[in-house]
C-alpha cells in the first residue's frame, strides 16, 4: 500500500467500562475500513495484560510482541530503531498489523511506558496506531495521555453504564479534556437493554452526546469463530453502515502535535498483569493504580476486580432480583435479631445455590461459588463489600468516598482497600438498610442522617445534591468491650502514674473536659475515666449518638433526637442537658459539647453536679477554654466575657488534651489544671505532659512522660477525702534524683 507523506499520525484509543461490549469487533472492523480509506497502514496496539492474540489470529498474523524486540535488539536502540522496526512488523492483505505488548503474562510485567513510548513514537512515522485496551485503569490512563481521540465503547446495560459513570468521573478528576472522547453504544438492542432514548439522557447528565448506536449483527460471533472479519465478508449489513459513523469522526480529526510522555509510573502499569499471573496473596497491600495527580486523601484509586470472572457483577445482579422474588413468594423477612438472621441467612444460601445450579452458561468453580454466595448474602442480609470489614475488630473507622474507592482506619492509618460497591444505588440500599429500623430515612429531602448500628458503631451517611461526589458513607467502629486503662498504658497511650492520679480525681468528683482532635480517641478515653466512678451514683449520659459504654449498672442514656422532615419534633444535646438535671443526677456525662449546651453544663457543674465529664473538640488545652467560651455565647446568654471566664473557671477543674501523631498512636499530652482567673484571663497549669523526642528508623515517635513539678492546687482535697496520692508523682525526674542524692 503506498503512502501519502506528510500526514500527521493519528493515535486512537478504543476502550470501555467492562470486558464483552464490543470494542474488539470495532477496532478490527474500524481499522480495515480506515486503511483502505487513508491509504495508510494502521497498527494495532493490544495493551492486554492477559496477552490474548485475538487480534493476530483474525489478521492471520503472527507478529512478534514488543517484549520480543526489546530483547532482541536491546533496550538502548529502541530510538534507533526506524525502518528495522517496521520491516519485522508483518502487515495483512489489507494493511493493517498488530504488535502486543508481551505473549506471556510475566513478561507484561517487564514493560513500562518508558519503554513502550519510544516505540510508539517511531512507529507512528510509518502508520497510523489503533491501541485496544482493557478496562485496567492504569492502561486506559496511559492510552488516554498519547490519544488524539477515544472511541468509549458500552453496552446499554446497567452494570456497564454505572461503570462508565464511575470511570468518567475520574477521567474528569485527572483533568482529560471529555471532547477527546466519543461515546459508541454498541449491542444497544440486546434483549433486556436500556432504551435509546434513556441512554441518551443518562449520557446528558454527564455532558456527552452519544457517536452511534451500533445494533446487534447476528453474523459477528459467527465471524470471529471462523478468524474471519465482517466489513470483509458483509460489507452491506447495518452494523457496518453504522461503522462509517466512525469512520467520518475519524476523517474529520485534526490530530495535534504528539508529546509521547504519561504520566503513569512503571509500577502502576504493570501491576495488573503482576497480579493476573502471579498468586495473589490473602492479605496484600492496596493496588497501584491511577496517576499521582488523581489521587486524594493519602490513597490510590482501586483497580477493577481480578479476583473473579467477568461475568461476576452481571451473575450477581440476575441472582439478587430472583433471591428477592423468592424471598417475598417464601414470605421471609429479615429481622435484626441475631439468631433468627442465622436462620434466615442458611434459608437464603440454599436460594441462592439452587438458582446458580441453573446457570450452566456461567460455570463456576467450588470456590467461587462460595465466595459468590457470601458476597450476595452479605449484600441481601448486610452491609455489602462492608460486611468482611465489619468483621475485622482491627478497623476502627470505614469511610465510603464513592462506591469504588473504601477506604479504613487500621492502627491509626488510612488504608485503600480492595472492597467496592457495584454502584451508587448499591450505596444508597446500604444507607437506608442502616436507618430504617431506627425509624429515620435518607433522599433528597433529608440527604444526610447519622444513625448506629447494633454494634454500637457510629454511621454517617450523607447522599447528593450534598455530597457532589456521590453517596458517602462513614461508620466509626468502637472496641466490643472497652480498653481499660492497662490496655491504654500497655499502647503507650498514658503512664501509670497519670493514669492513677485521674482515678484519684474521678473519685473526688473534680470535672474533666477531654479534648482533641477527630478521631484522638476521645470517646475511648471517656469510657474509660467513666469506670472510675463509683457503682452507688447514678450517671446520666448525654449524646448526638449513643457510643459510651459505661460498665456501671446505675446508668440512664439520654441520646438526641433530629427534626423530622416537617422540621419539628426536633431535640437537641441543649434540652436533654436541662431535663437531665431534673433527673437527680449524681454524674452528667456529655458525649460532646458543641454548641450552647455549654452553658448549661456550666451551670450544672457550678450548682452541685461535681464530678462531670464530657469531651470537645480543640487542640490545645487553652483551644478547649477558647471553645467553651465562644460556644456558651452562642447561648444568647447576655453575660459579661469576665463573668464567663469565672464561671468556667470555678466549674472546670481539668482539661485532659489528647493527640494523635503521624504514626497513628494516639496520646495523652498534657493534663492541665484550671488554677483561677487573672485579670480578664484564665488561669491553668500543666500537670503532666507528653514530650516528643523523635522518631524510631521504623517512622514510630519516640518520647517520654513527666510530672511538671507543681501538684494540683487541690492536692490537700485528697487527704480530706481519706484518699492517699503520693506528693512525690508531680515530681520531675530531676526532683526525684536531687531527693534521692539527699
Amino acid at each position: 500500500m503506498d503512502e501519502p507523506q506528510n500526514i500527521a499520525p493519528r493515535v486512537i484509543t478504543f476502550s470501555g467500562p467492562k470486558e464483552g461490549v464490543g470494542k474488539t469487533s470495532i477496532v478490527m472492523n474500524l481499522a480495515l475500513a480506515w486503511a483502505n480509506y487513508q491509504k495508510r497502514n494502521v497498527l494495532i496496539i493490544p495493551l492486554d495484560p492477559m496477552c490474548r492474540a485475538e487480534h493476530a489470529q483474525l489478521l492471520g498474523l503472527n507478529p512478534p510482541s514488543m517484549a520480543e524486540i526489546i530483547k532482541a535488539l536491546g533496550r538502548e536502540s529502541v530510538g534507533a530503531l526506524g525502518a528495522l522496526l517496521k520491516g519485522k512488523i508483518p502487515i495483512s492483505q489489507w494493511g493493517v498489523g498488530v504488535l502486543p505488548l508481551a505473549k506471556r503474562r510475566s513478561d507484561i510485567a517487564k514493560m513500562s511506558p518508558d519503554i513502550i513510548l519510544p516505540l510508539l513514537s517511531k512507529l507512528s512515522q510509518n502508520f497510523d496506531i489503533f491501541i485496544d485496551v482493557d478496562p485496567y485503569f492504569p492502561m486506559q490512563v496511559f492510552a488516554f495521555d498519547i490519544s488524539d481521540l477515544v472511541f468509549w465503547v458500552t453496552n446499554s446495560n446497567v452494570s456497564s453504564l454505572n461503570a462508565t459513570a464511575g470511570i468518567f468521573r475520574e477521567i474528569n478528576e485527572l483533568h482529560f479534556p471529555m471532547n477527546k472522547f466519543e461515546v459508541v453504544a454498541n449491542l444497544y438492542d440486546m434483549p433486556g437493554a436500556v432504551g435509546p432514548k434513556e441512554v441518551e439522557k443518562f449520557f446528558k447528565q454527564m455532558g456527552k452526546d452519544i457517536l452511534a448506536f451500533m445494533p446487534w449483527e447476528d453474523s459477528l460471533p459467527a465471524f470471529a469463530n471462523q478468524n474471519k472479519i465482517l466489513i470483509t465478508e458483509a460489507p452491506n449489513t447495518q452494523w457496518i453502515r453504522i461503522l462509517r459513523m466512525l469512520l467520518g469522526r475519524l476523517a474529520e480529526l485534526k490530530p495535534g502535535e504528539k508529546q509521547w510522555v504519561s504520566n503513569v509510573s512503571t509500577a502502576e502499569f504493570a501491576h495488573g498483569s503482576d497480579m493476573l499471573w502471579r498468586q495473589t496473596e490473602k492479605e496484600t497491600a492496596p493496588s497501584p493504580s491511577a496517576p499521582a495527580q488523581g489521587q486524594s486523601g493519602g490513597g490510590q484509586a482501586a483497580t477493577p476486580r481480578v479476583d473473579v470472572p467477568p461475568f461476576w457483577e452481571d451473575l450477581k445482579m440476575k441472582v439478587h432480583r430472583n433471591v428477592v422474588t423468592a424471598l417475598e413468594t417464601e414470605r421471609v423477612k429479615i429481622s435484626d435479631d441475631p439468631t433468627q438472621n442465622a436462620e434466615t441467612r442458611k434459608k437464603v444460601d440454599g436460594i441462592i445455590n439452587n438458582l446458580l445450579q441453573k446457570e450452566a452458561g456461567t460455570p463456576l468453580t467450588r470456590e467461587q461459588r462460595a465466595k459468590f454466595i457470601n458476597e450476595l448474602l452479605d449484600e441481601i442480609l448486610g452491609l455489602g463489600p462492608l460486611e468482611e470489614l465489619m468483621r475485622d475488630p482491627s478497623v476502627t473507622e470505614i469511610m465510603v468516598n464513592s462506591f469504588d474507592k473504601v477506604y479504613i482506619e487500621k492502627s491509626g492509618k488510612l488504608i485503600l482497600t480492595k472492597y467496592k460497591f457495584r454502584n451508587d444505588e448499591q450505596i444508597m440500599q446500604v444507607m437506608k438498610r442502616i436507618v430504617a429500623p431506627l425509624g429515620r430515612r435518607i433522599d433528597e429531602s433529608v440527604p444526610l442522617v447519622d444513625a448506629r448500628l447494633k454494634d454500637g458503631s457510629r454511621v454517617n451517611g450523607i447522599i447528593p445534591p450534598l455530597a457532589v461526589s456521590g453517596p458517602t458513607l462513614t461508620i466509626r467502629r468502637f472496641s466490643a468491650k472497652p480498653f481499660t486503662d492497662g490496655e491504654l498504658i500497655k499502647k503507650g497511650s498514658i503512664s501509670q502514674t497519670a493514669v492513677d492520679f485521674l482515678k484519684a480525681c474521678v473519685k473526688l468528683r473534680k470535672d474533666i473536659i477531654i479534648s482533641g482532635g477527630t478521631g484522638t480517641g476521645k470517646t475511648t478515653f471517656l469510657n474509660m475515666l467513666s469506670s472510675y466512678i463509683p457503682e452507688d451514683e447514678r450517671i446520666v449520659t448525654v449524646e448526638d449518638t449513643a457510643e459510651l459504654r459505661l460498665q456501671q449498672d446505675h446508668w440512664v442514656r439520654l441520646e438526641s433526637r433530629p427534626p423530622n422532615i416537617e422540621g419539628k419534633g426536633e431535640v437537641s444535646i441543649r434540652d436533654l442537658v436541662k431535663n437531665c438535671l431534673r433527673m437527680r443526677p449524681d454524674r452528667i456525662v456529655v458525649g460532646e459539647v458543641r454548641s450552647s449546651e455549654a452553658l448549661d453544663m456550666l451551670q450544672a457543674m457550678n450548682t452541685g453536679h461535681e464530678g462531670s465529664l464530657a469531651t470537645i473538640h480543640a487542640n490545645t488545652p487553652r483551644d478547649a477554654l477558647t471553645r467553651m467560651e465562644a460556644m456558651c455565647l452562642m447561648a444568647g446568654a447576655d453575660l459579661p466575657i469576665w463573668a464567663l471566664r469565672e464561671m468556667i473557671a470555678s466549674a472546670v477543674h481539668m482539661v485532659v488534651q489528647l493527640t494523635r501523631f503521624s504514626d497513628g498512636t494516639r496520646k495523652i499530652t498534657a493534663i492541665t489544671e484550671i488554677t483561677g482567673r487573672e485579670e480578664n484571663q484564665i488561669t491553668i497549669h500543666d500537670i503532666f505532659k507528653y514530650h516528643q523526642t523523635g522518631m524510631d528508623e521504623n517512622g514510630k515517635v519516640v518520647g517520654y512522660f513527666t510530672a511538671t513539678g507543681d501538684p494540683p492546687k487541690f492536692y490537700k482535697d485528697f487527704e480530706t477525702h481519706g484518699m492517699h496520692v503520693p506528693i512525690e508523682m508531680f515530681w520531675t525526674e530531676e526532683q526525684k534524683r536531687a531527693r534521692a542524692a539527699k
